[in-house]
Parts: C-alpha cells; structure tokens; sequence
C-alpha cells in the first residue's frame, strides 16, 4: 500500500462504522485502509478527542548559548581577532561558568 494522507474525514467514518457494528475487514476494504491504521485512530481519538494527533512539540538540545552570550564572545575577539575555539571555550568557561566543546562551539 502506498503511503498517502488519509483526510480526517475519511477516519471518522471509518470510526463511524465500526461503532455501527460494521465488520472491520469491510471497513478497510471498502476505504482502503489498514486494520492497523482503524485502531490507531481510535486510540487516537479516546486520548486526544479528535482523529487527528496534536503536533509533536519541539524538542532538542538546550541551547547553551544564548544571545546575550554570543554577543558577549564578541568582546575576545575584539581584544584579539586571531583566538582559537578552544581559547573562546576556556574564556566561557571562567567568564560564564559555560562549559562548552570545540566541536559545540563550532
């Protein structure tokens, strides 16, 4: 089966006959869907109350450096424009109490 969006429409009926006693193989014959796909839905639905998930929140590394920081970094570099990242890593690490990799920083 290809993979394609199926329209919230589509899913309530699917839940529609199925509350309606309809047998599960002709529901995902006659729509097209998977067994899979129908309880999915409904499990969707008893938690969230709609067929449709809620968007993922975004999630992912803490940034440690803000932009309070890195305009703060730009003081080094005005002092000597030549610094490498380990030094800048080390001046966050005493200045800031930031400690930060060459490769995070990069």
């Amino acid at each position: 089966m290809v993979n394609w969006r199926i329209s919230n429409d589509l899913k309530e009926i699917a839940l529609t006959f199925r509350n309606n006693g309809w047998p599960l193989e002709d529901i995902c014959e006659l729509l097209g869907v998977l067994r899979a796909s129908c309880y999915w839905w409904r499990e969707i639905l008893e938690e969230h109350g709609d067929v449709s998930r809620p968007p993922a929140p975004l999630v992912g590394p803490t940034c440690k450096i803000t932009h309070a920081i890195l305009g703060a970094i730009e003081q080094p570099y005005s002092e000597d424009s030549d610094l490498f990242l380990d030094e800048v890593c080390t001046w966050l690490a005493v200045e800031h109490n930031i400690e930060i990799s060459t490769s995070g920083m990069s």
